[in-house]
């Protein structure tokens, strides 16, 4: 009865107004916490999304902090909302700081914040951003544009101006790193430089804070529906009965099944869960401060994610995982960690999805599982050892 209840509840949408209320109410003791410093005497500014109705966005925002934080001693963070407008008081408290980071999170993309100043999510213009007179860090940001959008002027004038302010200039992604060095002159396109996302070393940044690893015979599953009609083309249907066909056979197995929401439209995949039979448990995390999100995968062995953090931070915690492919990000995250056999792209042999889900499945959780974790841990540690390279080059002559 009372599980019937929570279904009810889950359904119709009370449990997320009450989430919703609880996030509001939370959110502001939370930028408030995040403003503060690690005991030192330094004042960086960060633009970012400190909080957003999208898990990856959240945890991302405070990973990059703590990041920093492991090089650095601040007194303070100047945390700029990447969506504020850029006016000249905002200019004059960056200038009041001693560095800025920009970052992470997908930031070149033109229609989140579209806007006809930068062409990119921070809406700057090159004559503000002239006007920064502190080290410029972009910081693990990543290039994602969908398959068929195409860059503009806009855009490339407003690179050109970013690259050439940036004392570092660090990419998520060697796909990332490519396709924007392909938009800069020689002489910029040198100063580019590989900064994984620090999502993907969570164990490292906060160490025992964060509860050891449980294997519970769970698999957590996310799927995306933000701009549908690039991610699924005409295949749409076909493609999401064929992973909800996949997930029933998973739970046949024996597996108990989340679904889990990074977005709150996430959620548009609960038909086909439900059309297949499949007994699940839905999971919101789209307004969770990081805390919750860690300890929800902690207790996940397996995910199966269509977004690029609801990869990247499972991985950061240890997890398995299998890349549904309907973005290029995906593929290249794997591609940088020597697996892209763990990836599979949905536009591919379509009608075939689910036992291609189901072959990965068992290769990489139930064959090799031993194999898989020690892969996981490797590359782990290979990211970890650029990140704490790269910020001893972050500041140059920070002031």
């Amino acid at each position: 009865m009372i599980k019937n209840i929570k279904e009810l509840f889950s359904e119709r949408g009370l449990i997320r107004t009450i989430d919703k209320a609880n996030y509001i109410i939370r959110g502001s003791q939370y930028n408030n916490s995040e403003s503060l410093g690690n005991g030192g005497s330094l004042k960086f500014a960060h633009v970012t999304y400190c909080t957003a109705p999208n898990a990856g966005d959240t945890v991302l925002s405070q990973c990059v902090r703590k990041t920093i934080e492991s090089r650095y001693k601040l007194a303070k963070w100047e945390i700029i909302p990447v969506q504020s407008e850029v006016n000249k008081d905002t200019i004059k408290k960056i200038n009041e700081c001693n560095m800025i980071i920009i970052g992470g999170g997908g930031l070149f993309l033109p229609d989140t914040n579209a806007n006809t100043i930068s062409g990119w999510q921070w809406a700057i213009s090159k004559e503000l951003l002239e006007q920064i007179e502190i080290p410029v860090c972009v910081y693990t940001v990543g290039y994602n544009y969908f398959r068929g959008q195409e860059t503009n002027n806009l855009f490339k004038e407003s690179l050109c101006a970013l690259a050439e302010k940036s004392s570092f200039f660090g990419l998520r992604n060697m796909g990332s790193l490519r396709a924007i060095r392909g938009l800069l002159p020689e002489n910029l396109a040198t100063k580019v430089s590989f900064q994984p996302c620090t999502t993907t070393v969570i164990r490292h940044l906060y160490g025992d804070k964060i509860a050891a690893k449980k294997n519970t015979r769970s698999v957590a599953v996310n799927m995306a529906f933000d701009r549908s009609n690039l991610r699924f083309g005409e295949h749409k249907d076909t493609v999401l009965k064929q992973v909800a066909r996949a997930i029933k056979e998973i739970e046949d197995k024996g597996y108990k099944v989340y679904y889990v929401c990074h977005c709150w439209d996430d959620d548009k995949f609960l038909p086909y869960l439900k059309e297949m039979k499949v007994r699940y448990e839905l999971v919101d995390l789209s307004r969770k401060f990081p805390p919750d999100v860690y300890d929800f995968y902690n207790h996940i062995d397996v995910v199966l994610g269509m977004r690029g953090h609801a990869q990247m931070i499972p991985f950061g915690l240890n997890c398995e995982i299998i890349s549904l492919g309907t973005h290029d990000k995906m593929k290249w995250f794997l591609e940088d960690i020597n697996a892209d056999d763990w990836y599979i792209d949905l536009f591919d042999d379509v009608e075939n999805v689910s036992d291609r889900i189901m072959d990965k499945f068992c290769e990489i959780h139930e064959t090799n599982r031993e194999k898989t974790r020690n892969r996981l841990m490797k590359e782990q540690e290979n990211l970890w050892n650029i990140t704490q390279n790269n910020l001893e080059k972050l500041g140059g002559g920070y002031r």
